[in-house]
């Protein structure tokens, strides 16, 4: 499966169902993503997202610096990349982060 054959506004629980038919280790390049994420944070323009973007979006979900992304790696990407696109900001993203962490810590 390639990412193009997506529809980028597809909602993050249908990606997932998606993603989970792939085969276990199955993985997704960085530029195919970046083309799949630029999509989804703009689905009327040709804009693109750029790699300093990218990376902080990566950093912010602690994503280590790959080239190749897992399936959870693309939903957190998704995650975040649905974020901006209703006009989020970053300080509110990494406050939700952290949070769904300390409900983690706390089970």
């Amino acid at each position: 499966m390639r990412l193009s054959e997506l529809d980028p506004l597809i909602p993050l629980t249908e990606l997932r169902e998606e993603l989970l038919k792939l085969p276990k280790g199955y993985s997704f390049y960085e530029e195919e993503l970046v083309d799949f994420l630029s999509r989804r944070r703009w689905p009327e323009s040709n804009r693109r997202i750029d790699r300093t973007t990218f990376w902080r979006w990566r950093n912010d979900n602690g994503i280590e610096h790959h080239k190749v992304f897992s399936r959870l790696d693309i939903l957190k990407l998704c995650q975040i990349c649905d974020h901006y696109r209703v006009d989020g900001t970053r300080s509110e993203y990494l406050a939700i982060i952290k949070k769904k962490k300390e409900v983690v810590l706390n089970k």
